[in-house]
């Protein structure tokens, strides 16, 4: 018996292939898959996992697989058999940090324009806001930054070479004044307060320190964000460096 037939009609993923047709996908992903080798994942399976995680906010790809395995509807969705075995979570990671940004946003954009000519996009109000996202980095690994003309921390085989201080030293003066006032304040607290100004991370130079009232701080990004107000379609997202902060 075929899987499909074990779905309800009215299950939400087969509503979803009856209403996307998927194929333009291939189109987009043809210039970074090769015809020889093994057989690369997917890329139209790679999507839908994409979206299946988005839908069931997940943020872990073998929790992703773990799912997908056991869900009837998804295996459906993905074009998988009950016998056929699902990719690796590592594949997907994998697959995920070799596609460039552009074809994700070219991707977001078709999609997009789908929910425009099915009526889901009034064009009349649309929810604006701003979020932290946690950087995959450690705030007990930044540097201090190299002043400009500094021989430390020059590039060396291949990596890129580490953000230079550019603040002016009177601004220098100002953060120096202030740390020194905080432990004044608290001299038997640990640790030291650091700056976007003065130090970066090594791991993830794009990241920066975000710092919120009551909460410590972490390295992070700004994800920005706006979402149709009549259907609750979002119809941007953007993630960006942290400006004007620390």
């Amino acid at each position: 018996m075929s899987l499909v037939k074990l779905v309800p009609p009215h299950n939400f993923y087969q509503q979803l292939l009856l209403a996307v047709d998927f194929s333009f996908v291939r189109l987009l992903f043809e210039p970074f898959y090769s015809a020889m080798g093994r057989p690369s994942l997917d890329p139209v399976v790679f999507v839908k996992l994409l979206l299946v995680a988005l839908f069931e906010n997940i943020t872990s790809d073998r929790k992703l697989l773990e799912l997908a395995n056991l869900h009837l509807g998804i295996r459906a969705f993905l074009g998988y058999a009950l016998e056929q075995s699902l990719p690796w979570h590592t594949t997907l990671c994998r697959t995920r940090q070799r596609i460039p940004i552009s074809v994700f946003e070219t991707c977001f954009t078709h999609i997009a324009g789908l929910c425009i000519q099915k009526g889901l996009v009034s064009g009349h109000t649309q929810v604006i806001d701003s979020a932290y996202i946690k950087a995959n980095a450690s705030m007990s690994r930044l540097k201090p930054k190299p002043a400009i003309g500094s021989s430390k921390g020059n590039s060396t085989l291949g990596k890129p070479s580490p953000p230079r201080l550019t603040t002016s030293a009177e601004r220098l003066k100002h953060i120096h004044r202030f740390h020194n006032k905080i432990h004044k304040a608290a001299p038997n607290k640990s640790g030291q307060l650091l700056s976007n100004l003065t130090h970066y991370s090594p791991t993830d130079p794009d990241a920066r320190i975000g710092f919120k009232s009551g909460k410590p701080r972490q390295l992070a990004y700004m994800a920005n964000g706006s979402v149709e107000a009549a259907h609750l379609l979002i119809t941007h997202i953007q993630t960006g460096v942290i400006a004007g902060i620390c």
